[in-house]
């Protein structure tokens, strides 16, 4: 197979190039010193070019590097390549038979050829360039499974994280284990709790940890809490999601590299960011219509418009999904008007989630619970429990929704609190959620009982001053529900023991 390695936005096409070939874009990515990363685009006719994605190639030890524009009849025989993410695999399994094998056996690939992997005996170029990307270990272990090559099966992620926040008198510690358990629901892990324990910060901070350094710029490097993951994580991407005033998500760093088509807005390597706050920290309300704008051309790319329609059915209409992922750009548009604030918000997260997860992503979601109505919301915790199951992949959510507590068992549930002296503490549940009347999830797990002003404290102010349950009932225009009623006559019984 014929390369053309270049650094302009097109390969340039000689003559003497024939049909299919390969067009390596040579970035500046520089991993420590070493140089190996190319996005490769296959050129199958002069109508149909397929985007693989990014690849690092060694040779002799070094990065591959050539002269640009330059032409290869094939490449040399001593090189070894790795793609970055699964996606890269998953794009090379949709190529006829004859063209996977042309084009693997011509970039020598580790995965198809695992012999090839001992071509590269500088353990640094391995550790610093090959496999600094945790989508590249991923891809290294699952990628098999779509080229018909050896695969390692990927146990869920079960991992310790320790984290130390500014004036704490204490670390946050947590195991999230999302193993199986005799066939529970084990797709989803929530944090829950007051505001003010440190919910929001850990999960920005598991988020930071997963990732390179080199994700992130310096600001946001210094401005992290020291934190520590025990395990070496085998995820493809992380995919962070908070449409809350005070997400504090790490941005990733802007790249100043060509950005190939179906690249996801605002990503980075295998890290992407869906949120309203812009890089200079401001909240942008108009960034929600700009992420929807955008997501549908990384699902396009991805051949996964249909799957998106599918997903989104479950949350409006038939109508409205097979609108809302029309080709025809009008159309689109339309439909977006139509939708509502929160409609507009679950659209653009979804459209966004399909677009960018690969198999053994991680998905780190704050209160999915803001802007969306307790109906919606039942929705989208459906909507992406199925995402998760058919990308075999995993969610964190941190929540004060007692209707997202009702469908996790709480083996899959943290309990994040500070006490008077500052003290974190992140503990299991200690009796069943999944299926638990809301207003035992309400009372038990969120404790609302205590200085918060819930209706019970209405309803005590006015029985002190109309005296009877009957006269602060007949307050209403229509029947109180049983709780308050309850309440109501509990209150009576207490005065009349009082006067007794």
């Amino acid at each position: 197979m014929q390369f053309v390695v270049h650094k302009a936005a097109k390969p340039p096409v000689s003559a003497g190039i024939n049909f299919p070939f390969a067009g390596l874009y040579q970035d500046n990515w520089n991993d420590f010193g070493w140089r190996c990363r190319f996005v490769v685009t296959l050129h199958i006719s002069a109508d149909e070019a397929v985007e693989l994605g990014p690849v690092k190639i060694a040779q002799d030890n070094d990065g591959f590097r050539a002269s640009t524009p330059a032409f290869f009849e094939s490449l040399p025989n001593n090189v070894a390549s790795l793609g970055e993410s699964i996606a890269y695999y998953r794009r090379i399994e949709d190529l006829t038979p004859e063209l996977q094998l042309a084009y693997l056996t011509a970039v020598g690939d580790i995965v198809y050829y695992p012999e090839r992997r001992f071509l590269i005996t500088n353990q640094e170029l391995w550790e610093k360039s090959f496999m600094r990307e945790v989508s590249s270990r991923h891809a290294l272990d699952r990628g098999g499974y779509y080229v018909g090559a050896p695969f390692v099966e990927v146990d869920p992620p079960n991992f310790d994280f320790s984290m130390q926040l500014p004036g704490a008198a204490g670390r946050h510690e947590v195991t999230f284990d999302f193993t199986g358990q005799d066939g529970l629901p084990n797709r989803t892990m929530l944090l829950v709790g007051r505001n003010g324990t440190g919910k929001t910060q850990l999960l920005s901070s598991v988020a930071f940890e997963s990732m390179a350094d080199e994700v992130f710029d310096e600001e946001t490097i210094k401005s992290m809490p020291k934190a520590e993951i025990s395990a070496d994580l085998k995820l493809s991407r992380v995919i962070t999601i908070s449409y809350n005033v005070f997400d504090e998500f790490p941005l990733p760093k802007e790249t100043r590299t060509r950005r190939p088509r179906g690249v996801a807005y605002r990503s980075r390597a295998s890290y992407k960011y869906c949120g309203l706050r812009t890089r200079d920290g401001t909240i942008n309300a108009n960034e929600v219509d700009k992420m929807l704008a955008e997501a549908l051309e990384p699902v396009a790319a991805s051949d996964r418009m249909e799957r998106l329609e599918s997903v989104l059915a479950t949350l409006f209409d038939e109508q409205q999904a097979a609108a809302l992922t029309s080709e025809d750009d009008q159309t689109r548009k339309q439909a977006v008007k139509q939708l509502s604030a929160g409609q507009r918000l679950v659209a653009a997260i979804f459209s966004n989630i399909v677009g960018f997860i690969e198999q053994g992503s991680l998905l780190l979601i704050d209160e999915p619970e803001t802007n969306l109505h307790p109906g919606l919301l039942s929705s989208v915790v459906d909507a992406l429990t199925r995402v998760l199951e058919e990308y075999d992949s995993y969610a964190i959510i941190a929540t004060h929704s007692p209707i997202l507590l009702q469908q996790i068992p709480s083996r899959y549930v943290r309990v994040v609190t500070r006490d008077n002296l500052n003290r974190p503490a992140v503990n299991p549940l200690s009796f069943e959620s999944f299926g638990e009347d809301l207003g035992e999830l309400t009372r038990k797990v969120l404790d609302l009982s205590g200085a918060e002003r819930d209706f019970k404290h209405v309803l005590d102010d006015l029985f002190d001053v109309h005296n009877s349950a009957q006269g602060v009932a007949g307050l209403f225009p229509y029947p109180l529900g049983i709780p308050a009623q309850s309440h109501l006559f509990a209150r009576e019984i207490e005065q009349e023991d009082e006067a007794n």
